[in-house]
């Protein structure tokens, strides 16, 4: 399409224009502003003041790329919490006791930075940083069109800055930064759904008044807490787990916590109640961990969020010219707190590309690269750790399988790859190569057969027999290195001994001593 009318190349009025100013979008202007100052960035955002997301928590790749890529740990250790690792709760009832429910998590503490956030309160930092680097910024400012030229043409984006005024302006390469909008992939026929292959909501919202799980009033009525863990509770996230679906609690800097839960509707039904955060808190409370922090707790009014369908993803998230980073090119699944993961690989790679274009490099083998990256690394990582997995998250015996071994894949993998060699492996998308892949694949069928698992013994009524009663805190050190391999080994075992468990018997109702996997002297864990 050769538009007459078009401006040519050397009258584009940007070099790159973002659509989206909230993390992904800001940080792929700061990174493009440090390290190409010359380009003219220009971001276009929709909102006067940035909203709350579905997670607020990072894993350890997402604390790389904010700590030795972006370069933000000092503002993140004065702002936002210190995470101390995930940690599971299981419970079979109401009414069981807090000192009884099973607790899956790091028995000390954590190794690598990771960090609760508060979105907003990044995003907008961030948005300052490309700012001060010299980002334009539009805001508020509402897209209305985009048209994205063949050949070498330039690019036309048209917003309205109010009611009665739209501004066009030309840009070399856009950007969509959009979020969970997906603008560029919907516009061109590439968003998909992953529907009823992976059918999970989100409803959330924050609290305040929340009792603390390192409280006096926690530690003087369940004393046996204490013995348990060395770690502090409080700092980590913390899940309520159930089948077919778990709850997040998150404590925020300005001491609210952010709760939520997420369900797979063909396995749960969330229970009916007046309103969405009724229906949430009345969960919340089914859960004894949960009762004891959220008992006495106070929604924040106006601040309940619903996501029916979480999953999406778009089949070609580079072209000609134009590129998709963070959510705007798709999610999965907040379990295990990885949103942040893609946000950094995306925001990577296509920033680095567009700076290699600038310098006059040929940008066509990346692009193929990511043409078709993408799509294979959402593929593989989703039927490596979420498919099939509400089926068993209410079984500690078998969360704990997945725990360990998807764990140990994650730290020999993308994080050792991230963290050895940040430039490169934040250009590539995880586990799209050929080690990734049988990594994958090997995950894959753990997970298939931990499903399968949980089928069986809601059929012999078995499931969720250690629920109860058990500590399954760990004291093994996870670290970036090939180390990790021994917690697969150790998954391994677990594994065999859960299929002939599942076969011809109950669960015990003591765990076996933790002598399968004696820790490392002087080693602390580090989870995700």
């Amino acid at each position: 399409m050769n538009d007459p009318q078009m401006p040519s190349v050397s009258q584009a009025d940007y070099d790159v224009i973002i659509m989206g100013g909230a993390f992904s979008g800001a940080s792929a202007a700061l990174l493009l502003k440090r390290d190409h100052p010359e380009l003219r960035v220009l971001v276009v955002e929709r909102q006067v003041e940035f909203d709350r997301k579905v997670g607020e928590s990072t894993s350890e790749v997402g604390g790389c790329f904010l700590t030795r890529v972006l370069h933000l740990g000092s503002y993140l250790s004065a702002h936002h919490y210190q995470k101390h690792g995930l940690r599971m709760w299981f419970c079979n009832s109401p009414k069981d006791s807090v000192e009884d429910c099973t607790e899956l998590g790091p028995k000390f503490q954590s190794r690598l930075p990771t960090f609760q956030l508060d979105r907003a309160l990044l995003d907008e930092h961030v948005l300052k940083l490309a700012r001060e680097a010299g980002a334009d910024l539009l805001r508020p400012a509402t897209l209305r069109e985009v048209t994205l030229a063949e050949g070498d043409e330039n690019h036309r984006v048209t917003v309205a800055v109010s009611k009665e005024e739209t501004k066009t302006f030309t840009a070399r390469w856009v950007i969509d930064a959009s979020g969970k909008a997906a603008l560029l992939s919907k516009k061109l026929g590439l968003h998909r759904q992953l529907g009823e292959e992976h059918a999970t909501s989100s409803l959330w919202c924050r609290y305040r008044n929340v009792n603390s799980l390192d409280s006096h009033k926690s530690r003087t009525m369940n004393p046996k807490l204490m013995m348990r863990t060395k770690a502090s509770r409080a700092a980590a996230t913390n899940h309520l787990m159930g089948r077919g679906w778990w709850v997040w609690l998150i404590p925020l800097a300005n001491g609210d916590y952010s709760a939520g839960i997420v369900w797979d509707r063909n396995v749960f039904t969330l229970p009916e109640g007046r309103s969405l955060t009724e229906r949430l808190h009345a969960h919340i409370l089914q859960h004894p961990i949960g009762r004891l922090m959220f008992e006495n707790a106070e929604p924040v009014e106006d601040d309940t969020f619903y996501y029916k369908g979480l999953p999406y993803y778009t089949e070609q998230m580079a072209g000609n010219r134009w590129a998709m980073v963070g959510d705007a090119a798709g999610f999965i699944d907040p379990l295990y707190s990885q949103g942040l993961d893609y946000c950094g690989h995306t925001v990577f790679a296509v920033t680095r590309m567009i700076g290699k274009q600038a310098m006059g490099e040929d940008i066509t083998e990346t692009l193929n690269y990511l043409k078709g990256a993408y799509k294979r690394s959402y593929r593989l990582w989703f039927e490596s750790l979420y498919k099939g997995k509400y089926e068993y998250m209410g079984d500690a015996e078998l969360t704990r399988i997945a725990f360990i071994m998807d764990l140990g894949t994650y730290f020999v993998g993308p994080v050792r790859l991230v963290y050895d060699n940040p430039d490169y492996e934040f250009g590539r998308l995880p586990y799209d190569g050929p080690a990734g892949t049988v990594f994958a694949k090997f995950m894959a069928l753990y997970n298939r057969r931990l499903n399968a698992m949980a089928k069986k013994r809601q059929a012999k009524g078995t499931y969720g027999a250690w629920n109860t009663g058990m500590d399954l805190t760990l004291g093994q050190s996870y670290t970036p290195d090939f180390s990790a391999l021994r917690f697969l080994r150790w998954g391994t075992r677990l594994w065999l001994m859960a299929e002939l468990r599942t076969l011809f018997g109950r669960a015990p109702k003591k765990m076996p001593a933790m002598v399968e996997m004696p820790m490392e002297k002087g080693a602390m864990p580090t989870t995700a």
